[in-house]
């Protein structure tokens, strides 16, 4: 089990072990800097973020008391931080999400102008989210986390996480219509 190998690992963690803790650090770096890139859109930025997350697992280890997994427990304060990023910098205007791009393939000129429309018009909806729904979004989409876990990270419960997802798919399908119309 997953959960089981990750509290024993951050056990040791805990107990300050530094080959442990390059281990977690090689085994979570991955995934929670697809998702803090996503949610921040710039690449040296998402590495800041990125090393002060692990920075603050480090120092705070001690804090974690196990009312969470330590994955919601490691992703809500890269979520803390990119919130704290991103309201220093304004930026949440400027999101994008780049890896739509690399999902555009094909040799078909047309498909590939409409793909690239249609990806571009995604990545400006998910501008008019709120903070929260962007986040919400993008883990339960991107990350593939259970809504249990997304509220945890966030800081809200199961069911609220459930609202701001389907509030947030509601203002991106407003968007898009508005941009193309009914009929697509």
């Amino acid at each position: 089990m997953r959960e089981d190998s990750d509290i024993l690992l951050f056990e040791k963690v805990q107990s300050r072990d530094s080959q442990a803790f390059d281990q977690f650090v090689r085994e979570y770096s991955p995934g929670l800097y697809s998702f803090i890139l996503r949610l921040v859109s710039n690449t040296e930025d998402g590495q800041d973020i990125l090393q002060d997350t692990f920075v603050r697992v480090w120092e705070k280890s001690q804090q974690f008391s196990g009312k969470s997994s330590v994955k919601t427990w490691v992703y809500r304060i890269a979520i803390n931080l990119c919130y704290s990023h991103l309201k220093r910098r304004q930026r949440w205007s400027s999101m994008f999400l780049e890896d739509m791009r690399a999902l555009i393939s094909g040799s078909d000129p047309a498909k590939d102008v409409e793909q690239n429309f249609q990806s571009e018009l995604l990545q400006k909806s998910l501008v008019t989210l709120t903070p929260r729904q962007r986040s919400v979004v993008i883990a339960r989409i991107y990350q593939d986390l259970p809504f249990a876990q997304i509220s945890e990270a966030v800081g809200c419960s199961v069911n609220a996480a459930k609202v701001h997802f389907h509030e947030g798919k509601k203002r991106i399908e407003a968007f898009m219509k508005a941009r193309v119309g009914e009929d697509g």
